[in-house]
């Protein structure tokens, strides 16, 4: 089995899961936290076409069309689109939702104004061959945005292993869960020793391969939680924060 292949059926088993936290996250503060932020960084057009690059369950397509933008969502995963078509039809909301492998779109040259991703890139088989593939589709003037952390430097660190390991205990004790939970932990954890990005020092690494690729103006906010997370995500991230790194073609 091929890696990517293997990280595609580990997120088909892990969709359900996913999906219930995207829908508490379109019940809450999230909803217009991220919509916020998105659209500060966003071109200024009135009706953007965006592009939601592992869009899951569905979460930006949903709060972006409460703006009237043309959301498209691709999700590698058949399970996460599934989530995401019932999302969207929940709320009465549209947007063209395809299972795609976003390292080969099948998109024409220039299509979007916006393309955006949030906790894809960690996950990757290939990363670079995907930013190429997303700077390909976006439009002159056009903007990427890219919300991620680097989850898993302690896997590659002894000195960050045994802060995770203490501070993993702390949350347990107060929260009564781990960092991270999902449905099958040893395999995502597998996955996890062997992804590109998980020994990556980022947002360094995306900004210095956006400049490479010719992205003509390249950026990085390591605030957004201050601005996305309640006091539980806070706490449960302060090891992990997320990072925005974007570019402009």
């Amino acid at each position: 089995m091929q890696f990517n292949e293997r990280i595609k059926n580990y997120w088909e088993g892990e969709a359900e899961g996913y999906n219930e936290g995207i829908e508490r996250e379109l019940k809450d503060f999230h909803r217009k936290a991220w919509r916020e932020l998105v659209l500060e960084y966003a071109p200024t057009k009135e009706k953007l076409d965006i592009l939601d690059i592992g869009t899951g369950p569905g979460f930006f397509p949903t709060i972006l069309a409460d703006e009237d933008h043309k959301v498209t969502g691709i999700d590698l995963t058949e399970n996460m689109i599934h989530f995401a078509k019932k999302n969207l039809q929940a709320e009465g909301k549209e947007a063209e939702l395809l299972s795609m492998d976003c390292h080969h779109l099948t998109f024409e040259d220039c299509s979007f104004d916006l393309i955006i991703c949030r906790n894809l890139t960690w996950t990757l088989d290939d990363p670079s061959r995907a930013y190429e593939e997303w700077m390909r589709v976006l439009r002159p003037g056009g903007r990427l945005l890219v919300f991620d952390a680097c989850w898993y430097l302690h896997l590659f660190d002894e000195e960050k292993k045994k802060a995770y390991q203490i501070r993993e205990q702390e949350i347990k004790q107060k929260y009564g869960r781990k960092f991270h939970e999902h449905k099958d932990q040893k395999e995502g954890d597998e996955i996890s020793k062997k992804l590109f990005m998980s020994d990556k020092l980022r947002p360094q690494w995306d900004l210095d391969k956006m400049l490479a690729m010719g992205f003509s103006k390249v950026f990085a906010d390591s605030t957004i939680n201050q601005r996305t997370c309640d006091e539980m995500e806070m706490e449960l991230n302060s090891l992990t924060p997320a990072f925005l790194v974007g570019g402009e073609k």
